[in-house]
C-alpha cells in the first residue's frame, strides 16, 4: 500500500489526455507554412521533453531535406503557440478517475511538466483542475526541468515536505522516472499515456500502473 505525504504529477498523458490538441495544433502550424501534416502517432512519440524539442524533432521528420536551424524552429514554435492558445482544450479531457480523485485528495499536490507553464496552467484552468494544486510548473518555470532530479527536489520542498522518499512522482514518460529516481522520490510510471509499458519498464520505475484507478486503489486513504 502506498502512503506518501505528497504527490507530484506530470500533466500530458498523466492527468489529462491532451494528445489530440497537441497533434492538431502542430499540424495547423505545418499547414500554415505549406508543409505536409504528420501522423498523430509520429508527433506523440516526441512529447515529453518540452515543446521546443517537439517542434524541432517534428520539423526534422517533416522536412528532412532542409536545415532545421534556430530561425525555423522559432518561427514554427511561434505559430504552434498561437494556435495552441486558441485550441488548448478542444478535445482534452482528464483521464478516467482523475477529477474525482483530485476533488477528494487532501495531501498536498503539485504539477511538474515539461510543457510551457502558460499551457500547463491554461489546460488545468480550462478543465477546472488548477485549484487542486499548490503549484503547476512548466519547463520554463525553473532553471531546471525533467529529467533533472533537481526539479523534483524543488517540488518536494514546495509541497512542504522534507524528504523526497515521502513523495510520489507520477508520469507517463521515462523522464519522469529518471527525475524521480534521481531525487529519491517514489517513481510511478503510467502506461495509459503517451508511452508504452515496454518503454517505461526500461527505466525500472518503483511502480507501473496501467490506469489511474489502479494507482488510486493502491493508495492509503486513511
Amino acid at each position: 500500500m502506498l502512503n506518501p505525504r505528497g504527490l507530484l504529477f506530470d500533466l500530458d498523458g498523466t492527468l489529462v489526455d491532451t494528445s489530440r490538441d497537441i497533434t492538431a495544433n502542430l499540424n495547423r502550424a505545418f499547414d500554415s507554412m505549406g508543409y505536409d501534416q504528420l501522423p498523430h502517432e509520429t508527433i506523440l512519440a516526441h512529447v515529453g521533453h518540452g515543446a521546443q524539442y517537439l517542434v524541432q524533432q517534428c520539423l526534422k521528420i517533416n522536412k528532412p531535406e532542409i536545415k532545421v536551424d534556430d530561425k525555423l524552429v522559432t518561427e514554427f514554435w511561434e505559430r504552434f503557440r498561437a494556435f495552441y492558445r486558441d485550441h488548448m482544450v478542444d478535445d482534452a479531457q482528464p483521464y478516467l478517475g482523475v477529477a474525482d480523485f483530485l476533488q477528494q485528495e487532501v495531501r498536498p499536490m503539485g504539477v511538474v511538466s515539461n510543457k510551457p507553464e502558460e499551457f500547463v496552467r491554461g489546460v488545468l484552468s480550462e478543465l477546472g483542475l488548477l485549484q487542486h494544486f499548490k503549484f503547476a510548473w512548466g519547463r520554463d518555470t525553473l532553471p531546471v526541468s525533467k529529467p533533472d532530479p533537481e526539479v523534483i527536489r524543488f517540488g518536494v520542498h514546495e509541497l512542504g515536505i522534507e524528504a523526497a522518499k515521502d513523495v510520489c512522482m507520477l508520469g507517463d514518460n521515462a523522464v519522469d522516472t529518471i527525475a524521480a529516481r534521481g531525487a529519491g522520490a517514489i517513481s510511478i510510471a503510467l502506461s495509459y499515456g503517451f508511452s508504452t509499458a515496454e518503454e517505461l519498464e526500461k527505466e525500472s520505475p518503483d511502480y507501473l500502473f496501467h490506469s489511474f484507478p489502479e494507482f488510486v486503489s493502491t493508495l492509503n486513504h486513511s
